[in-house]
């Protein structure tokens, strides 16, 4: 975030500025709400100068001698701890108590797994204007999903998944999932389910319950639920 992009510029206060000035976004959201993603990465300099803004409720033009009054209201958002940021001094304690006036924490999203299959289907009517094309064992494993990104992360997926998926095709089934999105079966994810159409899940998959369950055949056999000698082939087949 450059300095001029935030605070405003008087003409002529430095080599190139625009004639007449140029009003950055604090003078922009005057009588209105400036919202200021990822506050965290704010460099000290400008910290200093939104403290000031905070506290005054005026901002100084580079290059101007008079500061001009703003009211406006300011919404910050971060993925990491302002208060640790603070102690360590990499941000400024005075702006963080500034900030923290109201705080508004939002969990994760593998906290609200019951949002996952509500989400996804409405990325899906929002981006292809359908209902989610998703089997009961892949959605299930959407939600049982660890979701390190997010809700970003589940809407690039469902992104994915609408490029990949033409209609009059068959429901997306889990072992169609692992294919387009196997970073699905992240470590700690649960074994994912299988549907009962007697097909080979992917590779990643049976790997992942190999190391789940510790070479255990009968827990593996159960969890996948098919016969044991039904495993053996599949994995004889893997190389596993």
């Amino acid at each position: 975030m450059r300095p001029v992009a935030v605070v405003d510029a008087s003409d002529g206060a430095f080599t190139g500025a625009r004639r007449g000035g140029r009003v950055g976004l604090v003078e922009a959201a005057d009588g209105g709400t400036l919202f200021l993603d990822e506050i965290g990465e704010l460099p000290l300099p400008l910290q200093t100068r939104l403290l000031r803004v905070l506290e005054e409720r005026e901002v100084l033009r580079v290059g101007a001698t008079e500061p001009t009054p703003v009211d406006l209201r300011v919404v910050a958002a971060t993925l990491q701890s302002l208060e640790q940021r603070a102690a360590a001094g990499s941000f400024r304690r005075e702006l963080y108590y500034r900030l923290a006036a109201l705080r508004i924490a939002l969990p994760a999203l593998r906290a609200r797994r019951s949002d996952i299959a509500l989400l996804t289907r409405h990325f899906f009517r929002q981006l292809r204007g359908i209902d989610a094309p998703l089997g009961e064992a892949a959605m299930t494993t959407l939600t049982n999903a660890e979701w390190p990104g997010n809700v970003r992360e589940l809407r690039n997926l469902v992104d994915r998944l609408r490029i990949h998926w033409q209609p009059g095709e068959e429901l997306i089934n889990t072992a169609r999932l692992m294919q387009l999105a196997p970073e699905l079966m992240r470590e700690g994810t649960p074994a994912m389910p299988v549907e009962s159409n007697g097909k080979r899940p992917p590779r990643a998959q049976l790997e992942a319950v190999l190391q789940e369950h510790r070479n255990d055949r009968e827990g593996m056999a159960q969890a996948l639920g098919v016969a044991r000698t039904t495993l053996w082939r599949w994995l004889r087949a893997e190389g596993l």
